[in-house]
């Protein structure tokens, strides 16, 4: 499976399938029987039916979620720090786990929809660093 996908811009695909993906939306959305979305197009059934579950559009929830990992002193306020430069960028926090502190460093994980964020959440990572406790923050998965 690994290795299977590729993400590719639409100018550079063939385009009956940028039609397979506009059929399937005609169908979804707009209930549009699949003779009457490929006649739309300009496809043939077979096209559509042959492809259809090949060709994807990509969807904005898509690549949404962050999991990112700090390792902070264990000190008031760090926490409530981050939790508000992660708001001041439009993340929504789903999660947050903290781990007992040990020799005054603390682990936190947190899990953000980035969704609606202002910035990348490469540019978020790199605002957090700037947090005067925050010793260490990296990103350990993006959905």
């Amino acid at each position: 499976m690994k290795g299977d996908f590729l993400i590719i811009h639409k100018d550079v695909m063939p385009p009956f399938l940028v039609k397979v993906v506009k059929a399937v939306r005609l169908i979804e959305e707009e209930n549009k029987s699949v003779s009457d979305a490929c006649k739309d197009l300009d496809i043939s059934r077979s096209t559509f039916y042959k492809y259809k579950d090949k060709v994807f559009e990509l969807k904005s929830d898509f690549g949404r979620k962050a999991i990112l990992s700090f390792k902070v002193e264990n000190a008031m306020g760090v926490l409530s720090d981050i939790i508000n430069n992660i708001s001041k960028y439009k993340g929504n926090i789903l999660t947050i786990n903290q781990d007992m502190p040990i020799h005054n460093l603390a682990y936190v994980s947190v899990m953000i929809d980035a969704k609606d964020m202002s910035v990348s959440v490469y540019e978020l990572i790199a605002e957090l660093k700037k947090i005067q406790k925050v010793k260490d923050v990296s990103l350990v998965a993006f959905e």
